[in-house]
């Protein structure tokens, strides 16, 4: 996709995982480990708070440097492993790029993979706010480039 429109793919889950590490190696404790395992302790505990601080403290790092990727002299910007944007409750800052592209910053796509593609986009479970005309879910067959390659086959 890509090559094919001269998008620019920009991998959230890097991006935002690159600020985290960034954050948690920067200090003795908490260590990787505990951090990780912080992603599966129950809502409220002490884990989770602090998790969520540095969740937060990651996207503050990560917000402006997706927002710069938007460029209206340039192609549009091809958000994929995007998923974490739902996980660590960041759908917000997805919806600001999305409204600063919607005001001419740049033309933006989020690669939201999908079982059905007739059903709307979601991302890790949570639905992803789009109009009618924002969205198109895009079968195996044109994902593989079916469509080009059976044109030019002998019947």
């Amino acid at each position: 996709m890509a090559r094919r429109f001269d998008a620019r793919p920009v991998n959230v889950a890097a991006r935002f995982l690159d600020h985290l590490h960034a954050l948690v190696d920067a200090h003795p404790k908490p260590t990787r480990e505990t951090v990780v395992g912080a992603d599966i302790a129950p809502p409220g505990s002490r884990g989770a708070i602090k998790l969520g601080e540095y969740v937060e403290r990651a996207w503050q790092l990560a917000a402006p440097e997706l927002r710069a990727e938007l460029s209206a002299e340039a192609g549009p910007v091809l958000l994929h492993d995007a998923a974490v944007l739902a996980r660590h409750r960041a759908m917000d800052r997805l919806y600001e790029r999305a409204d600063a592209a919607r005001s001419g910053a740049g033309g933006m796509w989020v690669l939201c993979p999908m079982e059905d593609p007739a059903l709307l986009p979601k991302l890790d479970g949570a639905v992803v706010r789009v109009g009618d005309n924002e969205w198109i879910g895009l079968p195996d067959a044109w994902v593989v480039n079916a469509h080009r390659s059976a044109a030019g086959s002998p019947s």
